[in-house]
């Protein structure tokens, strides 16, 4: 592992933050990049893993749905997207193409396009939530 020096983060809970190991996505070309840290208490053992996720613009609505918001709630969106037929992921909403018998369908390659996270709920028909309101 490559360190990549230390961050001063305020606060009483954290005082350095040691990066390790940038990775980019790979296989992908939606553009999201995530890079992995390592956060390090001064004096103690305990650490914490944190992902730093980049998406681009048109793209951005998505990922704020999919990080925001717990696994019950993502899943609900997700399994309201393949009843209207589409498949919805971090990077976009996207028309579904036909899977194998017994399996969902798969993606298409282009994603509808929304600018902010109220336009997917209205378009999936659910109601909207603020971040805050996203722990169902």
């Amino acid at each position: 592992m490559e360190e990549l020096g230390y961050v001063r983060a305020s606060g009483e809970s954290m005082d350095n933050l040691l990066l390790h190991c940038p990775v980019a996505s790979s296989g992908t070309d939606s553009g999201v990049d995530t890079y992995f840290g390592l956060c390090t208490y001064p004096g103690r053992e305990l650490r914490h893993r944190i992902d730093f996720k980049v998406y681009p613009r048109d793209i951005f609505a998505f990922g704020l749905i999919a990080w925001t918001g717990n696994d019950v709630l993502n899943r609900r969106l997700r399994l309201l997207a393949e009843s209207k037929g589409f498949r919805l992921d971090d990077t976009g909403l996207y028309p579904a193409t036909h899977g194998s018998p017994g399996k969902r369908g798969t993606k298409a390659t282009a994603s509808l396009k929304f600018n902010e996270e109220k336009e997917v709920f209205d378009f999936l028909g659910f109601p909207w939530l603020e971040p805050h309101e996203r722990n169902l």
